[in-house]
């Protein structure tokens, strides 16, 4: 088994290197991630700047690369130099610091490393880690390796991949098959002068909706479970297309 590792909380996240101390014991792995924290970078790319790569080392990887762009990049690259010379078998993002659960999909990045993959038919899967705290501790790490043993070898549709969220005490006995719930955002921004005395803003949002609707994500990781929600890039409205076309 050949796994590419990426994430949007950078190389020397704990999370990443969790991740890869939990499936090197029985797969060769290769981490292609930012060289900086890259989070709610969604889906971007760097089209009008050059991507660098430079060669690390990473515990439990059998090659490692840092890159100045963002983990789309990263996932981009790697399948387009590495994967040609010797093929992944599957990919993995994360584990990221934080919940991704109903609409957080939209803007993470650990989450959008995963659905470029799956966009180019590499079959993926995204781990996230609900907090504070964020402690990779051999429990996540178990946890982490008794999940991807599970799903490793789960038949998944050519247009999905999946998105797990780990709950802080997580027990891989404890999962469950969910949909994306509801998390609404109360959106602020708070007014600071940066150092040239120019002012500036920075945002911030607090949780003011969570709906621990049955069957969803959120609920399940409020009940202690891992959910596993599969998604897919899908954005027509079917329903009122059919409509209007009529």
């Amino acid at each position: 088994m050949r796994i590419l590792i990426s994430n949007d909380d950078g190389i020397g996240a704990a999370g990443i290197r969790a991740l890869c101390l939990a499936v090197s014991k029985d797969a060769q792995v290769t981490v292609v991630a930012p060289h900086q924290e890259r989070s709610a970078s969604s889906h971007g790319i760097s089209i009008h700047r050059p991507l660098r790569v430079e060669k690390m080392e990473v515990p439990g990887a059998s090659e490692a690369y840092k890159t100045s762009g963002t983990p789309v990049d990263c996932v981009k690259w790697a399948l387009a130099v590495l994967h040609r010379e010797r093929p992944f078998d599957l990919m993995l993002s994360g584990i990221n610091a934080g919940a991704n659960l109903a609409t957080d999909v939209l803007y993470s990045g650990t989450v959008a490393a995963a659905g470029e993959a799956s966009l180019q038919g590499l079959k993926s899967i995204a781990f996230s880690l609900v907090g504070p705290p964020f402690t990779f501790n051999d429990n996540v790490i178990k946890a982490t390796y008794d999940m991807y043993q599970v799903l490793k070898d789960v038949d998944v549709p050519a247009d999905t991949f999946l998105s797990v969220n780990l709950p802080p005490s997580p027990n891989a006995r404890k999962y469950a098959w969910t949909t994306l719930g509801v998390r609404k955002y109360h959106d602020e921004f708070a007014s600071e002068l940066d150092e040239n005395g120019v002012q500036v803003y920075r945002y911030g949002g607090d949780i003011v909706d969570e709906r621990e609707t049955k069957g969803t994500d959120v609920a399940a990781v409020r009940n202690g479970y891992i959910s596993i929600t599969p998604l897919r890039y899908r954005f027509t409205n079917e329903e009122y297309y059919k409509q209007i076309k009529q």
